[in-house]
């Protein structure tokens, strides 16, 4: 009986520590939109097609010479967040619509993204 009590507790210890993992282009329900407010980027998503218990919380930036990676953290217990805004300003670029934008998959994998006129 203990033993069973303690694989009990250990499996519930187990799956509270489900931490964050980031998101693949393929599982997302549709593509991201992107949209272009000055120097703030407004991007749109739907949370995970896949993982339909995972919420989308974060997105995070990664910026180069015209080149803006984008990578997605989702896990549980997450607010559900459908629109992220990410102040490019100090990253003095000029000229965002020349940047290319791309969706980074956890294994590296891009998937080239475009802004919405």
């Amino acid at each position: 009986m203990k033993k069973i009590i303690i694989l009990l507790i250990m499996g519930m210890l187990g799956s509270c520590s489900v931490g964050e993992k980031r998101v693949l282009y393929s599982e997302m329900k549709e593509a991201p939109q992107l949209q272009l407010d000055g120097q703030i980027l407004i991007i749109k998503t739907k949370n995970s097609g896949v993982n339909s218990a995972l919420k989308i919380f974060e997105i995070k930036e990664e910026v180069g010479d015209h080149i803006i990676n984008l990578k997605a953290y989702q896990a549980l217990n997450k607010d559900i967040k459908e629109q992220f805004l990410i102040d490019l300003e100090k990253y003095h670029i000029g000229d965002l619509k020349q940047c290319e934008f791309y969706w980074i998959d956890p294994d590296g994998n891009r998937t080239k993204l475009e802004l919405e006129q």
